[in-house]
């Protein structure tokens, strides 16, 4: 850490001057949108490594529409397929989702039509 002189500083003007310049460089430099286009995965970098890099440059974006970062995102990917050890957990994951969800679907098409005769409302009988 850099030290002043004694008795260097002689006003206001002075202390705010070299308060700034001591503190600028620690300041976080906030990203615009279009710097998230610069970011790409470097050769033989994992999936999940550029990911955390990539959402770590998201968080000093200020932009509250995001819906560039995911254009962004694929623009830095790299081409050509995924290795079986990349996407394949992922791919289970995602037939155990539909899976789930045809399940779902069915039970509740089930429901549907094995509605009791006398649960249904009074009034629908009624001209």
């Amino acid at each position: 850490m850099a030290t002043l002189p004694a008795r260097s500083i002689q006003t206001f003007s002075d202390l705010a001057g070299l308060f700034l310049s001591q503190f600028a460089a620690n300041k976080i430099k906030r990203l615009e949108v279009a710097d998230l286009f610069d970011i790409k995965q470097s050769r033989g970098e994992s999936l999940k490594s550029y990911l955390a890099r990539f959402n770590n440059a998201t968080v000093r974006v200020d932009d509250p529409d995001q819906k560039f970062f995911v254009k962004a995102f694929q623009k830095g990917l790299r081409a050509g397929p995924f290795k079986v050890g990349q996407h394949g957990g992922i791919c289970v994951r995602a037939e155990k989702h539909v899976e789930m969800e045809e399940d779902q679907a069915e039970r509740l098409e089930a429901e549907r039509i094995h509605i009791p005769e006398d649960s249904k409302c009074p009034a629908e009988g009624r001209a």
